[in-house]
């Protein structure tokens, strides 16, 4: 019963978890020295939801981030909503033909993301004419950026499994559960 309880609750606060990380990186890091060193926590949970969670509960996650992120910004509607789902799809696509079950390719897949994030964003701002304006802050800030989102991945992604183990969401858990009920029943 406690294990079907967190598991209901790990999407919501998930959510709560991602809303609080999105006040902090838009209140905290706006002046002028920091943004460089601003990082995209939104991204590193479409990550984690991409390759942990299943193709339904991940887009449905994706498009509640890309709404937060949304509220935090003044860009136009639906701009990182398209970033964030064709990262989230560009992932679940990869992950079909390539293997990440080592923590150092989750890196690598987390900084690789962080670069297409920055490109999409380019690419989305051609369609507003505004590439040329922004093309310069992008030579500037596509190394911090993923530097940081590889920084920021290494500690996220270890507490994101701590979580979803926490709350019976990871498959390690879920078998172990299911094994503890079989032995349980004499099974």
């Amino acid at each position: 019963m406690r294990s079907l309880i967190l598991r209901t609750l790990n999407a919501p606060l998930f959510i709560l978890l991602v809303a609080l990380g999105a006040a902090v990186q838009s209140s905290l890091f706006n002046s002028y020295p920091l943004w460089y060193f601003q990082p995209d926590l939104i991204l590193i949970a479409v990550i984690w939801c991409a390759l942990r969670r299943t193709f339904t509960q991940g887009g449905i996650l994706t498009l509640i981030f890309a709404g937060i992120a949304e509220t935090h910004s003044s860009a136009p509607a639906g701009f990182f909503l398209c970033i964030y789902m064709t990262i989230f799809l560009g992932i679940r696509v990869f992950s079909r033909f390539f293997v990440i079950s080592q923590f150092a390719s989750l890196l690598i897949v987390t900084i690789g993301s962080a670069i297409a994030w920055k490109l999409l964003v380019l690419a989305f701002l051609v369609a507003f004419d505004r590439a040329s304006a922004q093309f310069f802050h992008f030579l500037i800030t596509v190394l911090p950026f993923a530097a940081i989102e590889g920084l920021m991945g290494y500690w996220l992604f270890k507490a994101l499994d701590h979580f979803d183990r926490t709350t019976t969401q990871s498959e390690t858990s879920r078998q172990l559960i299911e094994d503890e009920l079989l032995v349980e029943e004499g099974l």
